[in-house]
């Protein structure tokens, strides 16, 4: 019995010591616990304040059903939902077309922990479309069980569309460099880095074998010396900016005359980091500079040239040397032998006494100035080699262009040029000298007229008397009309043909039809000037070119010829007489009275009349005008030739004079009324 006392008091002991280290324990892990829970809510303050305070959106979501379980005012503010007042799930704001890969990068998320630059769209609570980039991480417990994941949201939807704008204007800069005319060049110390496809083209080179090219390389040297002084001026901070003529070489050995325009791109210091070129190629521009100088050379050289053997010597040197040509011949037709003869030349036919060297003869027909001279048609060959007419004369050369020389139909010259490289000659070359070819026929038909007239002259005292009552004046005026203001004339028709040919794919019908319209304007000037010639050399009624002549037409043609401001209204009568006369010196007659009469009204409201009265054996007309007038003084002055009351120095004097002129021809008389300030009536006579 004892011994289970003592059993018993024995197990009841080691139970209090069990239990007392049972609660010492439980102390223990309760005071541990405790420690952890208070590390765990300092931890969860101080996660609380990051949240709250981060400046981009912050959300926490529930991995398994989207829903958002955490989210900062950022947040809020990014996506327009607050899960204090509502549910918010993200699966639900997912832009339609971005589903898929954003279920692909959620299941990344799950398999990696982590990711990182996810970039999509979402709709917001308003339904606006914004790009958003997710930088995502997963949330673990203790047992490394995933609790939930977490997510930084940046809105990114502004630098997308930056984005896209800076995409469409490189783009857009892009296609407009290549697409340009211009050649483009990026250089960065004078060696190439970039090109456009129109430099490349104009130099014939791709953009690999221009890379790194020094400039200089690409042109000739006769530039250089003025380039590198250009950039050395542009690197000291002199300039910024320098433009050039230069001329390029191309891959294949030909060349281009271009206009090179080069800007300095400078870094934050100053210095120059590119240069960027655009180079113009100016060669068809240059040719027709040259082309349009020699037209109006030769036009300065003709005058006073009378014979054919003058003029060939003009066409072979003005020719030649404006136009860079290795030689240049004029033949002359020989009618009694039938042979073409050399008569002028340039380059190594000619020798230093400007003699011909081994003057050749050509027959009609035979070779290729031969042929044009039979058909009167121009040749332009490319390669003589391959043209079985060719004929040699002190050297074989691979291109040629000849042109006839028509005067009244009938060939009698040709213009000749061979060059020793294939391919020289151009249509603008041929295009040129056949408006030489038309200025040697003039100035020869000048010269035909002016023998005839001479002879004429020495011939029959009578008809030089007249000349010398009626004529004396003009002549000088004649010559002055004959060649000064015939060559402009010549050049603008030239070159309305060649703008006409140029452009003739962009010119649309209104457009041609007032190209018309101007050259019709231009052959009127021609006529007219034609006119006033023939007018100078006769007097004589009997050699007068007498036709019907409608008055009426007669100022109707004037009125689209002279410039008549709409404020001034010009009247006259619908039944005005035909008469029997030259039509060109009454249209001369009527013009010059018409215009006087513009140019003098200072109204505003300016009138100019025409009437007519038919006389037993005259017809008596009438200009009147309300202009300013003119001084009784001056009454008989004003017919006398180099008069003029235009103290501003627009009249030259000669009009009224001619005026008078013609109607003394006419047998008739003119007079005037006027009174200054209020206007001028010239009255006229001609004999019927």
């Amino acid at each position: 019995m004892k011994d289970k006392i003592q059993d018993l008091e024995l197990a009841l002991q080691n139970e209090k010591r069990a239990r007392e280290k049972a609660e010492e324990l439980l102390l223990y892990r309760t005071s541990e616990l405790l420690e952890t829970r208070e590390a765990l809510k300092s931890k969860t303050h101080e996660y609380d304040m990051f949240f709250d305070n981060i400046l981009d959106a912050f959300i926490v979501i529930n991995p398994s059903t989207g829903n958002v379980t955490k989210m900062n005012d950022a947040a809020v503010k990014l996506f327009g939902y607050d899960i204090k007042k509502e549910t918010f799930n993200l699966i639900n704001i997912i832009y339609k077309d971005d589903f898929a890969y954003a279920m692909n990068s959620f299941a990344q998320l799950i398999q990696d922990g982590t990711f990182p630059n996810y970039e999509a769209r979402v709709y917001t609570k308003d339904k606006q479309v914004k790009w958003v980039q997710v930088n995502s991480s997963l949330l673990y417990n203790e047992e490394g069980q995933i609790v939930g994941a977490q997510g930084i949201v940046r809105d990114i939807t502004e630098a997308k569309e930056n984005a896209v704008i800076f995409e469409e204007q490189r783009e857009q800069l892009a296609a407009i460099v290549d697409n340009s005319t211009l050649g483009i060049v990026l250089a960065q110390d004078r060696k190439i880095i970039k090109t456009n496809k129109a430099f490349q083209k104009l130099i014939k080179q791709t953009e690999k074998e221009l890379l790194g090219v020094p400039l200089d390389a690409l042109s000739f040297e006769d530039a250089h010396e003025e380039s590198k002084s250009f950039y050395e001026q542009m690197v000291n901070k002199e300039i910024n900016h320098y433009s050039l003529k230069e001329r390029y070489k191309r891959k294949d050995g030909s060349s281009f005359l271009s206009k090179t325009s080069v800007t300095g791109v400078r870094d934050s210091a100053g210095n120059i980091k590119y240069q960027l070129a655009f180079v113009e190629d100016i060669t068809a521009k240059h040719k027709r500079r040259l082309m349009l100088d020699t037209l109006n050379n030769l036009t300065r050289s003709f005058i006073g040239k009378l014979t054919i053997h003058d003029i060939a010597w003009e066409i072979a040197n003005v020719t030649a040397s404006d136009l860079e040509f290795e030689d240049c011949v004029v033949y002359f037709v020989n009618k009694k032998e039938n042979v073409l003869e050399q008569i002028a030349g340039y380059g190594a036919k000619v020798d230093e006494n400007k003699e011909i060297i081994n003057k050749i003869y050509i027959p009609f027909g035979k070779g290729i100035v031969g042929h044009v001279a039979q058909t009167g048609k121009a040749a332009l060959i490319q390669d003589t080699s391959k043209d079985d007419r060719y004929v040699v004369d002190d050297k074989r050369r691979y291109s040629e262009i000849s042109v006839p020389i028509v005067v009244n139909g009938e060939v009698v010259g040709v213009i000749d040029s061979e060059h020793s490289s294939k391919n020289f000659f151009t249509r603008e070359h041929l295009r040129l000298l056949k408006n030489v070819a038309n200025l040697v026929s003039i100035q020869l038909t000048n010269a035909v007229n002016l023998e005839r007239r001479i002879a004429a002259e020495s011939e029959n005292k009578e008809l030089l008397e007249n000349l010398q009552r009626s004529n004396k004046e003009l002549r000088d005026f004649a010559h002055i009309v004959s060649h000064d203001l015939k060559s402009p004339l010549r050049s603008i028709n030239a070159l309305i043909s060649w703008f006409q040919e140029d452009y003739e794919h962009v010119l649309d019908e209104e457009a041609n039809g007032t190209f018309d319209k101007l050259n019709n304007k231009l052959e009127q000037m021609d006529a007219l000037i034609d006119g006033i010639l023939r007018y100078s050399s006769v007097s004589d009624r009997n050699v007068l070119a007498v036709q019907e002549v409608n008055i009426k037409e007669v100022l109707e043609e004037i009125q689209t010829i002279l410039y008549i401001p709409e404020h001034i209204q010009f009247i006259f009568p619908h039944n005005l007489p035909t008469i029997n006369a030259d039509k060109t010196r009454i249209k001369q007659l009527f013009q010059n009275l018409i215009s006087n009469a513009v140019n003098y009204i200072d109204k505003p409201n300016g009138k100019i009349e025409v009437k007519f009265t038919e006389l037993k054996t005259f017809w008596k007309f009438s200009i009147a005008d309300n202009g300013v007038g003119i001084s009784e003084a001056y009454h008989d002055k004003v017919f006398k030739i180099f008069q003029t009351l235009d103290k501003k120095g627009k009249s030259t004097g000669i009009g009224l004079s001619i005026v008078k002129k013609i109607i003394e021809i006419y047998k008739g008389t003119i007079t005037l009324e006027s009174e200054e300030g209020k206007g001028t009536t010239f009255y006229f006579k001609l004999k019927k």
